[in-house]
């Protein structure tokens, strides 16, 4: 089985499995997302459909380089009423077969390098398709990271404000301190409304890529480990990237498809040599049954164009510079990338750490402040400034180690790497909710 025909087989595979499987409106396991949008997302099928139909131009390609054959049937009656009967039929079989096309052979070349193209981009469409899936994903994660920071912090203050309430209606605080934790409560009321629409949102963009309600996210686990990047040499990763990058693998090929149509144009200055035979009877009702046969070898040769095709040649070298240019521009971005990415996981590894000592000070923080409070040696805003930064902390760090994961998942698509394997992975590390 050709890898056409196999890879017919499983598109239809699975829309059929799309048709006959119950989709789950309720999808919440990144696996299950990720599942739901390889089935649904049109981008992905409009690649699949790219793909198919540039293989079609392979066929077209080679037909031109291959016999063609072509039938005539003839049939004539003449109503004369001062001559004899003149009437006839016959048929005629006609092949050509092109000998020698430099044209038609930089062209069949110059599909299948544009058949190679199609394929990368339909791998690039797959692998787009995960970092889309995965961003949406963890945006909705840290929508959900921060509504619960909201939903705490909330409560937390709710609870000191009923605290502070009853102290002053003892007579211990001053009306001051009852305002302030109102001022502060009603804050994070605000805060908590806005988390929940951001949520929301956050499953508006699953719900595009899925065709299917979104209502809940997943958890990224404790055990996950934000490590460092290894090795750290960041020309490690540049060259992997650029050996392996789907985008400077299509601009490579750019090239190559560039320079056939630079061939096709010069091959077109050139002769080229046909052969041609045919073979035709003939029943005529005067002179009776005639039969020819005949070859012949055809030569072309282009005597004047009027320059058209030295402007075509000075066209396609253009077109070929362009795309030398575009070349180098797209290995600089990538370059620059990788750079980037791999500068942003070094250094977020370490804020995570920061960050996760942060918590610890917070807290200790929070601890010596609600004591100074309880003596009277702090304020109520020190002591609603102290939980702000104790929820502020923990919640920067949830979102640190998210934004790690997508900085993992952002490099291995520049590598050319990324797959459903590493969601599968990642599967491994999520909490359900």
């Amino acid at each position: 089985m050709n890898k056409l025909t196999s890879k017919t087989l499983t598109i239809l595979s699975i829309s059929i499995a799309s048709v006959l499987t119950p989709l789950s409106s309720h999808a919440q396991s990144l696996q299950e997302v990720y599942r739901l949008a390889v089935i649904s997302d049109p981008l992905l099928q409009q690649a699949g459909s790219k793909l198919l139909s540039s293989r079609e131009n392979i066929v077209q390609a080679k037909a031109a380089l291959l016999p063609t054959i072509d039938g005539e049937l003839k049939s004539s009656w003449n109503d004369d009423s001062n001559a004899s009967s003149n009437n006839s039929k016959g048929y005629e079989l006609s092949l050509r077969q092109p000998i020698y096309s430099p044209a038609l052979t930089s062209g069949y070349k110059k599909v299948k390098i544009i058949d190679t193209q199609a394929q990368l981009q339909h791998q690039q469409s797959q692998q787009d398709l995960i970092i889309r899936t995965v961003d949406a994903y963890i945006n909705s994660m840290i929508a959900k990271s921060n509504l619960s920071t909201a939903k705490a912090q909330e409560r937390a203050i709710k609870q000191r404000l009923d605290t502070v309430n009853a102290e002053f209606e003892v007579g211990v605080i001053a009306i001051t301190d009852v305002h302030e934790a109102q001022a502060s409560y009603d804050n994070t009321k605000v805060d908590l409304i806005i988390s929940e629409g951001k949520l929301q949102n956050s499953f508006e963009a699953l719900q595009r890529l899925t065709g299917q309600t979104i209502t809940a996210v997943d958890s990224l686990g404790d055990n996950y480990a934000t490590e460092p990047l290894t090795p750290v040499d960041t020309q490690y990763w540049i060259t992997q990237a650029l050996e392996n990058n789907k985008s400077v693998l299509l601009a490579n090929y750019a090239i190559d498809s560039a320079r056939e149509d630079t061939n096709i144009a010069s091959s077109n200055t050139n002769p080229s040599v046909d052969l041609t035979a045919s073979h035709s009877r003939t029943d005529h009702s005067v002179t009776g049954q005639n039969t020819n046969n005949r070859i012949s070898l055809v030569l072309s040769v282009p005597l004047f164009n009027a320059g058209s095709l030295n402007s075509k040649i000075r066209q396609a070298l253009s077109a070929e510079d362009i795309a030398k240019s575009q070349q180098q521009d797209t290995i600089r971005a990538v370059t620059q990338i990788i750079r980037s990415l791999t500068r942003d996981i070094r250094t977020n590894s370490l804020a995570i750490d920061a960050r996760k000592q942060s918590i610890i000070s917070s807290r200790a923080a929070l601890a010596a402040i609600s004591e100074g409070f309880k003596v009277g040696t702090r304020n109520i805003v020190d002591l609603l400034q102290a939980e702000q930064a104790v929820f502020s902390a923990e919640n920067n760090y949830a979102t640190a180690r998210l934004e790690h994961l997508r900085l993992h998942f952002q490099l291995n698509l520049q590598l050319g790497s990324v797959a459903d394997s590493d969601v599968a992975e990642l599967a491994q590390f999520m909490e359900a909710s």
